[in-house]
């Protein structure tokens, strides 16, 4: 168990926000409430420009969103 815990800490998907987690903590001085409200509003953006990305492929049809490549993918 302890070497499956010590492979996985060093994943970046599991690192890297952590950091950045503790990089807003100390900012915000650890305050857990500006500290969740920072998450809550950065998660609706990110929901907000996931749903006006991704809203109008899905009107188009089902069949063309798979084939439409990305902006990251180009």
């Amino acid at each position: 168990m302890r070497a499956l815990i010590e492979r996985q800490l060093y994943q970046p998907a599991v690192v890297l926000p952590l950091l950045l987690l503790m990089h807003l903590m100390v900012t915000l001085d650890f305050n857990l409430a500006q500290v969740m409200f920072v998450v809550m509003v950065k998660g609706s953006q990110q929901a907000y420009q996931f749903v006006v990305r991704h809203a109008p492929l899905c009107q188009r049809g089902g069949d063309d969103v798979e084939h439409i490549a990305c902006r990251y993918c180009g």
